[in-house]
């Protein structure tokens, strides 16, 4: 067949997106924010043309993980898109001590926002655990020790939008994305508002970017407040980058030799 067939389309190389990385979601993984294969799936749909062909300005790939733990690797990706949790862990207190080792789970979180405590339940104290709110970053690693937490939830959990990343040394040296927007909702099947405004973002990437310029070299040229105005994409405090560990930015990031 000319160009391929649907049963196996030709293309994602080149100048276009290729075949969307993306981890286990709702189907396999215990802390999803969202699923995996459905966004992806509905992604794929929309942009596939550009699957086919090559009139991106560089090549653009989108990527997914449903948690921010990120096991598929986005945080490098042109588009990542990646599931969030927006409240705490729930906490099974007829359960905890049952189920859990208590200080595994009070030693696997990262920010010390659990700590152990008694509550009363039918009239005896119980082992159990407590939460800080405020310190939680909804990582979902005590649930990972302690089925009695579990973190996914039907109103808090959505997917953020990353933009920017790349491996590759030309032109400019390897880099992160970086968020663009904070939360969009979970809409199963076909997760209008996500497709809808990755689309988006292609479209005014490949109608403005010189080419060979990847889309974080495009956004870095014009400037970021000139990337939120041209996609209209809100911009909010949140948004902002305040990662400021030295090793990322004096570490050598490149194999380029400039003299």
């Amino acid at each position: 067949f000319d160009g391929g067939s649907f049963k196996f389309p030709v293309g994602g190389t080149g100048a276009g997106i290729s075949n969307m990385v993306h981890t286990q979601g709702w189907v396999h993984c215990h802390t999803p924010a969202t699923d995996a294969s459905g966004p992806v799936k509905a992604v794929m749909d929309v942009v596939f043309e550009d699957f086919k062909s090559m009139r991106l300005p560089a090549p653009v790939r989108i990527a997914l993980a449903c948690c921010i733990n990120m096991c598929g690797a986005v945080h490098c990706s042109d588009i990542g898109l990646v599931g969030i949790h927006r409240k705490p862990p729930m906490i099974d207190h007829e359960w905890t001590d049952q189920l859990c080792e208590i200080p595994l789970a009070v030693a696997a979180c990262p920010t010390a926002a659990v700590r152990p405590t008694k509550v009363e339940l039918d009239g005896k104290k119980v082992n159990s655990i407590a939460i800080k709110n405020e310190r939680c970053m909804y990582c979902g690693n005590c649930y990972t020790m302690c089925p009695a937490l579990p973190i996914s939830d039907g109103e808090g959990d959505g997917i953020a939008i990353m933009v920017g990343g790349k491996v590759s040394n030309r032109i400019s040296m390897p880099k992160f994305s970086k968020v663009v927007v904070g939360y969009i909702p979970n809409e199963p099947p076909r997760w209008p508002s996500l497709t809808k405004t990755v689309k988006h973002i292609v479209e005014v990437y490949a109608a403005n970017a010189n080419k060979y310029e990847r889309l974080g070299d495009w956004a870095e040229r014009i400037g970021w407040e000139t990337f939120f105005k041209m996609t209209g994409l809100e911009f909010t405090h949140h948004l902002i980058d305040d990662f400021r560990d030295p090793a990322y930015y004096t570490w050598r990031q490149s194999t380029q030799f400039k003299f």
